[in-house]
């Protein structure tokens, strides 16, 4: 589309990175209410988008016009891929976590829903939209509609069947990230842009995530 380097930057992240946190959890929480599996794989869908954003779309937002070596430094500043770490070797040690430590996150775990729910709208409520582009109306389709058909594809070429095959069609119709906008706002990458994206593709998701929901249980 002959996209300026800073517009095409903003634009694959509004279509590649997804809310699969403060939308994609509650959501799989509601759809599979009882059944763990749902939800557990949208905990690795989170965890991959977690990396992806954070790589991919980091790399992508300062990519624009700093060096490589920019975008690495940036890399290393996230604080994300520390708590990976730590993580990964806590459960390769074995070492569990002192109750007093644990039984606190555990209860702000269990409220995970409705926080998420209350951020979420306070996230969108601060983004307004001052121009329908053509562009946009790619993004958003390209989010919402074309991103569970591919999905579907993908699921049906692997033969994934089920509970698995359900939670990963539905992960696929998320809404835009909005650390997609927060990029684009650090990085001067058509913020405007991008946080119409993020509030259009959460606004439409009420109808397609729904849908989407609805097939998931008719196709697999």
């Amino acid at each position: 589309m002959q996209l300026d380097k800073s517009m095409a930057a903003t634009f694959k992240n509004s279509i590649v990175l997804i809310n699969s946190g403060n939308f994609g959890i509650p959501v799989s929480q509601l759809v599979f209410m009882g059944n763990p599996l749902g939800v557990s794989i949208q905990m690795f869908v989170m965890i991959f988008q977690n990396l992806l954003t954070f790589t991919y779309g980091l790399f992508n937002s300062v990519g624009v016009d700093q060096k490589k070596f920019k975008a690495i430094v940036e890399l290393f500043k996230l604080p994300i891929l520390y708590a990976l770490f730590i993580g990964l070797l806590l459960n390769l040690l074995e070492i569990n976590i002192p109750p007093f430590v644990f039984n606190p996150i555990s209860n702000i775990a269990n409220a995970f829903l409705a926080i998420a729910l209350i951020t979420m709208g306070a996230q969108v409520a601060l983004l307004k939209v001052h121009h329908f582009s053509f562009l946009l109306l790619i993004s958003i389709c390209g989010r919402l509609i074309v991103s569970p058909i591919l999905a579907w594809c993908v699921i049906s070429f692997l033969g994934i069947e089920v509970t698995t095959a359900q939670a990963l069609f539905i992960a696929s119709s998320f809404p835009t990230s909005r650390n997609s906008a927060l990029f684009a706002l650090e990085y001067n990458n058509h913020p405007d842009y991008a946080a119409q994206a993020v509030l259009l593709t959460t606004l439409a998701s009420s109808v397609t995530v729904t849908l989407v929901v609805f097939l998931s249980r008719i196709i697999f």
